[in-house]
This record gives C-alpha cells, structure tokens and sequence, in this order.
C-alpha cells in the first residue's frame, strides 16, 4: 500500500509530534512518501528522513490560517500513491488533488479547523460549541471571548468594549471568508481519523453529513517521551507539580494559579511548575495574586521537558476548551506521573480515572484544587499508571487501527 502523507510542517508542536510518531511506527509497514512545505520545520522534515522516508517539499500559502500546499508541482506522487493521508490541517489540498486523479483522500482530525472559523469550538470561551457556526453566532462568540479575556486581565475593558462592537462587522467577515475558502472541502475527502470520540462527535454536530462518510477513532501513539526518558518505577517523586499546557488561556492556566492558592496550605513547600509561561501575562497574574510558590519557565528543548515531567509529583491540564485530544496526560502517564485533567473535549479519554489520575469538571475551580489534593494525598505506584497507560492508549493498537482504516477506504473506493 503507498501512502503520501501531506504535513504542512510549518512549525513543531502536538501534530507535528504526533505525526512523527506514527509514521516512526509506519516504517517498514507501508511504501511511504511524505510532501511537506518548502518552509517546513527542519526538524521535522529531518526526523522523517531519518526514518528513511522520501520527504518532498512543495510551494505553499497561507490562506486565512490554513496552508494551501501547491499539490500540481507533485503530481507524480499523487499518481504513484494509493491513498493520499492530509496529517493535519492541510484541507484544502484535497480539492486539488481529486482534480489530478481521483485517489482516495483520508483526513487526519486532530483540531477544530473544519468546522470553526476561528478553530476552537469553544463558545464565548465558555462552552463547547455544538452548533452549526452562523454569522450571529461567530459575532455573539467573539464578543463573549473578548470579554472573558478582560475579566483575567488580557484585555482592558476599554479595548474589550471596543473589540465587542468591531465584532459585528468583523464576525460576518471571518464567516463569509472562510466559508468561502472551505466551502465543499469536506465532501471531497473520502475518509476520516479524529484523535479522540470528543472531537468526532463535535464535528458531526456540526456537519451532520460526516456521519455518512467511513471513519476511525485512531488515538495518538504517544511514543516520544521515552525516546528521552527510560521510567524507574523505583525512583521517588519530586516536590512539584508541572502545568505545561502554556500561556494561551483556552489551556485554562488562570484556573490553576486560583485552585493554587487553596493547595499549598496542606502541602507546605510543594511548587508550581509553569513551562511556557515564563514572561507571559500567567507570570504577572501570579504576582498580583502573591503567589511566590510557583516558577515559570519558557520553552524547553525536548530532554529538559520530560525529564521535569519525569520527576513531578503530578502533571496538571485544566483546560477549558474540547481539547481535541491532549497529549501531556498520556506523556505523564508513560511515565509513571499521575494527571489532573478537566473534564473538556477528550482529555477524559485519555487516562483512567482515580487510576493514573482524576478528572475534574472543566471550568470549576473548586473541584480541581480538590482533584489536585486528592492526587497529592496518594501513594501512587509508578509501574501501576506505565501499565494502565499502555492498557488504555496502546501505540501498536493504534497504528493496527490506522492501517485497516487504510485498507478499509481503498476496499470501500472498490
């Protein structure tokens, strides 16, 4: 079976990561081929060589945030290929490519780009938006999160009224643009994998005609922090507890530095540990609030990160939006740390609850100081969340189900 896989590769996050490791877990299986951008990261560009797999670069604009890769100067790849993979948000190549030939085109879901203009899903910034977008709804969504963003200090409530009367012109306009720019694009792909039953529920709310198209609930190997880290289940936890979900507020990091100021009076000396917060509006928020127990730090390179996750007490993500799937649960879980997870989008799926952690429902504060003490209070048995963990996500499991979902879409085009 020959696979060209279309990664946009214009910066290294969670789907790039993700990505990486399936087609790590690929190799060898498939006759694979991979066409990135000419201004992909090099990265991840290289690691995919390094596996052995052909990487081809194609010219490609963006286009109200999506890359829109110029699939013409590959089409020698598309003609060699049985089936074309669109790994992240590359949706729009799929219109292209049918116009070469008509392969099946197999979509990736890992966000909420098809489906909402502004990509979160999150009402007002305060609900699951579960609703086919409109130009009202998109203006009532903005101006909500405009004023959400005032209430913890991101905006002033000057420039959010401000912002809240702009939104009724610009609301119409982002709905318009983009339902131009996406209009058919998801009638012309033939299949899809969505990387949690959250994120696929949410998006046949709001384009009822998915359901009739074949699709897979493929979660993400998850593979990528033992390349860095080999877990001791002997070795003790550290005084910490780790947020690494960063400075965007959809990450719900101010809900955090609120359940922190009630956790530290039973637990004395225990610390906060913020990565990708350091400099942020998180690090003067916890000035103002006086909290001196918590330490912020930037980016860190890859062996940095885990190995501070590896020594935490708990790894903590209370986000507030459908996360679409949530890494940094499964990455703690590998390796033997406990999780805090909100109950948004598909964070729940991924970790077994009162097992490798809790879950707390999304927005409540109280209830996540509470899951925060109660993981704190326990003897966790490292080797217990490691075996729990593979039990829940297992990555061969997982790469099996992409590949009969591969099969399956070239049976069912037939």
């Amino acid at each position: 079976m020959r696979i060209l896989a279309l990664a946009h590769g214009l910066g290294f996050g969670g789907a790039q990561i993700s990505t990486s490791e399936f087609l790590e877990c690929l190799r060898g299986r498939l006759d694979l081929k991979l066409l990135v951008c000419s201004g992909a990261d090099e990265n991840f560009a290289s690691n995919a060589t390094s596996m052995g797999i052909g990487v081809y670069h194609a010219p490609c604009r963006v286009s109200s945030g999506y890359p829109v890769m110029d699939v013409n100067s590959a089409k020698d790849l598309i003609k060699w290929a049985d089936i074309a993979w669109i790994t992240d948000v590359e949706y729009l190549s799929a219109l292209l490519i049918k116009q070469i030939r008509n392969i099946p085109v197999i979509a990736h879901v890992r966000s909420y780009a098809l489906i909402c203009p502004w990509w979160g899903a999150l009402y007002g910034f305060r609900e699951p938006c579960l609703e086919k977008c409109s130009t009202w709804r998109i203006t009532r969504c903005k101006q909500g999160i405009n004023l959400e963003l005032a209430k913890i200090g991101l905006l002033s409530s000057a420039r959010a009224r401000l912002y809240w009367l702009l939104d009724f012109v610009k609301g119409p306009l982002d709905f318009f643009r983009r339902s131009r720019l996406m209009n058919s694009v998801a009638e012309s792909i033939d299949g899809f994998i969505s990387v949690s039953k959250a994120l696929w529920e949410i998006h046949v709310r709001h384009l009822p005609s998915l359901s009739s198209k074949p699709f897979s609930i493929v979660y993400n190997p998850v593979t990528e922090p033992l390349k860095y880290v080999k877990p001791d289940p002997h070795e003790p936890y550290g005084d910490y507890v780790l947020y690494a979900s960063g400075s965007n507020p959809d990450k719900g990091p101010h809900l955090l530095l609120e359940a922190w100021q009630e956790v530290p009076r039973e637990f004395g000396n225990l610390k906060l540990y913020m990565v990708g917060c350091g400099g942020s509006w998180v690090e003067r928020l916890a000035k103002r609030m006086g909290l001196r127990n918590v330490i912020f730090f930037g980016k860190l390179p890859p062996d940095e990160y885990y190995r501070l996750m590896y020594r935490a007490r708990a790894v903590v993500m209370p986000s507030i939006w459908p996360e679409p799937f949530g890494r940094i649960p499964v990455e703690a879980n590998r390796l033997g740390v406990p999780a805090v997870v909100s109950s948004a989008g598909g964070l729940p799926e991924t970790i077994v609850d009162r097992v490798t952690g809790y879950i707390f429902k999304a927005g409540d504060v109280d209830d996540l100081a509470e899951k925060v003490a109660r993981v704190l209070k326990r003897n966790f048995d490292k080797e217990e969340i490691i075996r729990h963990s593979y039990e829940k996500i297992n990555p061969q499991r997982e790469v099996e189900k992409l590949v009969g979902f591969f099969e399956n879409v070239i049976s069912y085009g037939e």
